[in-house]
């Protein structure tokens, strides 16, 4: 049997206020105009986060019981002279930027990052409780989204390692039969079925049949292209559509979930400038919102952090708004990073997919 913690124990709290649409001035104003605040105590910045979208595993036999757990880990401090402005200042003067990127198109569009998650898993006979093997899992994986519903659509994971974390673990494991460890997870990688090949691999993401693991996914809903290619570039309206696609899946829509739901939009999914522009300034009216000032994200690229209410975290690159990474965290005080993905390219291209001979 497989087990992970709630994740959506945080997305049932009740809907915040409707938001106002943020500000649209300059993002150098806005940085010239808060620098004036700087001498504003700033609150010591919280490190930890926690989204998780990630490929289940299928039950293995009737005779094994399979337990997966998935953890998350953290960024280093930083002081709070070296973070003075608001997240909101950061958030509209990021929306500016990303807003003049010019548009494109193509037939699918193509994003690469990479992932890393910490989890449990352990195996035993029918009926016997399992001892727990603590694992890190990376991952080096592709999405090809096509713009046309009638084409397929792809998860490529390209590489991907798992391994005990200590020598104990190491040693339940071997024990245990040495089995291939955990699965591609992490925030936005897509969530799939059935029992997994080693890397390289491809998956279809498009099963309409199995609506909780098709794509594209929004937060943990299921929703579809044309809804993902419409969305309206109006932080208000957004907001709006956000919270109907979360009553249609079942949940609440309160902040938490509207982070994750904006979190999936800006790391994986072909949203346009304007939109992405208009989720930033959407995230700028959360009154849960944190600037954890010049952080670097899992692969050394430097941005800004942007948390909130302690376990989510998105590094935006600076000079262009662009999304860096999304973390998450444990949410228990200790600091602690359990998974993240970095994205390393995205847009549109006419090209084909590139899928393993395996697949």
């Amino acid at each position: 049997m497989s087990r992970k913690p709630d994740a959506m124990r945080l997305l049932t709290m009740a809907r915040p206020d409707s938001l106002d649409r943020g500000s649209r001035r300059s993002a150098d104003d806005l940085l010239v105009e808060a620098a004036g605040d700087s001498g504003a105590a700033a609150a010591p910045p919280r490190r930890r986060m926690t989204v998780v979208t990630g490929i289940r595993l299928a039950a293995v036999a009737m005779a094994v019981t399979v337990v997966t757990v998935v953890l998350v880990r953290n960024t280093g401090p930083e002081t709070a002279a070296s973070h003075p402005l608001s997240a909101r200042t950061v958030l509209l003067a990021a929306a500016d930027r990303i807003e003049n990127t010019g548009a494109a198109t193509g037939r699918y569009w193509h994003s690469v990052g990479q992932s890393m998650a910490l989890g449990q898993e352990g195996r035993a006979p029918a009926g016997v409780e399992p001892k727990l093997v603590d694992y890190r899992v990376r991952c080096t994986h592709e999405v090809w989204m096509a713009r046309s519903e009638r084409k397929p659509s792809w998860l490529v994971v390209t590489a991907q390692s798992g391994e005990p974390l200590t020598a104990a673990d190491e040693a339940i494991w071997r024990q245990q039969g040495a089995y291939r460890i955990g699965a591609c997870q992490g925030p936005g990688v897509p969530s799939v079925g059935g029992v997994l090949p080693a890397a390289p691999f491809a998956m279809r993401l498009d099963d309409e049949s199995a609506p909780e693991v098709s794509y594209p996914q929004v937060g943990p809903v299921h929703v579809t292209t044309e809804e993902v290619m419409t969305l309206p570039p109006d932080p208000v309206r957004l907001r709006s559509v956000l919270g109907e696609w979360a009553r249609r899946g079942g949940y609440q829509a309160g902040e938490e979930l509207l982070y994750s739901q904006a979190a999936s939009l800006l790391s994986q999914l072909p949203t346009t400038p304007r939109v992405r522009a208009a989720l930033y300034r959407m995230l700028a009216e959360l009154p849960k919102v944190r600037n954890l000032g010049t952080v670097t994200d899992p692969l050394g690229r430097a941005g800004r952090g942007i948390e909130l209410a302690g376990w989510q975290q998105l590094v935006i690159e600076e000079s262009s708004g662009r999304l860096l990474a999304v973390q998450e965290g444990s949410g228990d005080g200790t600091g602690m990073l359990t998974s993240w993905t970095a994205v390393t390219s995205s847009g549109w291209t006419d090209a084909d997919p590139r899928l393993p001979e395996t697949s």
